[in-house]
C-alpha cells in the first residue's frame, strides 16, 4: 500500500504511519456521521504524530467532501440562521488563524495543535455549557475560525456551544458551516504561502478515507450510543495530543 500511496502523497510515511493516518480518517468519517464532529478529532492527532508538515491543509481538504455529503444528507434539518451567524463570526477568525500559521514553525504549530486538542477534551469531559445567543454564536464562530485555520480543529468551540442540540440538527448545521468556511480557510492559507501541493494530495486521499468511513462504517457505528462514540473520540484525541506534544518537544 505504501508503494502505491506514498508517491501520490509525496511523502514517505512508512507502512504504520500510513495505516494510522488512513484508519484515523475512516474512524473520523464514521464518528462525524453519528455526532456531527469527530473527523478532525481523530485525523489531526494522527497526522501530528506521523506527518505534522501536512497540517492543517491536508485535513481541511479532506473535510470538504465529507461536509458536502453530510449537508446533502440532512439539509432539511439545517438551522440556516445559526449557520449564518457562525460563518460571519468565523471570517475574522480565519484571518487571525492564517497569521498564526504563517508565524509559527512546524514544531510550534504541532504544539499549538496538541494544546488545542487537550483543551477541547478537558472542556468536553468537564461538561461545561454556554448559553446559545446570537452573540455567543458569533464568538464561537470567531474562535472556530482561529482554531479551524491554525489547527484544522474548528469543531470544539461550536460543539461546546451546541452541546444540547439534537444530532439531526447539529450534523447538517455544522456541515453547512464547514462547507462554506473551508474554502476561505484554504484560500487564506494559500495566500499566506502555507498551503502546499503535498497537503492537497494527502487531503484528497484522506478525504476518500473519511467518505469510506461515512458510507461503510457509519451504519455500524450508529448502532452504538452517541456517548460511547463521543468518549472514544475524546480518548483518542487526548492520546494523540499527548503523542504530538511529545514528538514536538522531544524532537
Amino acid at each position: 500500500m505504501t508503494a502505491l500511496l506514498d508517491p501520490l502523497l509525496g511523502l514517505d510515511l512508512g507502512t504504520w504511519g500510513l495505516l494510522l493516518a488512513l484508519a484515523a480518517a475512516i474512524a473520523g468519517g464514521a464518528a462525524q456521521s453519528a455526532l456531527g464532529f469527530g473527523a478532525a478529532f481523530t485525523t489531526v492527532p494522527a497526522l501530528a504524530i506521523v506527518a505534522p508538515e501536512l497540517l492543517p491543509g491536508a485535513v481541511l481538504v479532506a473535510l470538504l467532501p465529507l461536509s458536502l455529503v453530510m449537508l446533502a444528507q440532512g439539509f432539511s434539518g439545517t438551522d440556516i440562521r445559526a449557520a449564518t451567524r457562525l460563518t460571519i463570526g468565523r471570517l475574522p477568525g480565519i484571518a487571525v488563524g492564517a497569521v498564526a500559521v504563517a508565524l509559527l514553525p512546524t514544531r510550534g504549530l504541532t504544539v499549538a495543535t496538541g494544546l488545542v486538542l487537550l483543551l477541547a477534551v478537558v472542556v468536553s469531559v468537564a461538561g461545561w455549557t454556554v448559553a446559545v445567543t446570537p452573540s455567543s454564536e458569533l464568538v464561537a464562530g470567531f474562535l472556530s475560525g482561529v482554531t479551524g485555520t491554525a489547527a484544522a480543529l474548528g469543531g470544539p468551540p461550536i460543539a461546546l456551544l451546541y452541546r444540547g442540540r439534537g444530532a439531526s440538527t447539529l450534523r447538517p448545521t455544522l456541515a453547512l458551516v464547514w462547507a462554506v468556511g473551508l474554502v476561505p480557510i484554504i484560500g487564506s492559507l494559500w495566500v499566506a504561502g502555507e498551503f502546499t501541493a503535498d497537503q492537497a494530495r494527502a487531503g484528497a486521499v484522506l478525504g476518500f478515507a473519511m467518505l469510506a468511513g461515512l458510507v461503510g462504517a457509519a451504519p455500524l457505528v450508529r448502532r452504538w450510543p452517541d456517548e460511547v462514540i463521543r468518549r472514544g473520540v475524546l480518548a483518542w484525541a487526548a492520546v494523540g495530543a499527548v503523542g504530538a506534544l511529545a514528538r514536538a518537544l522531544v524532537g
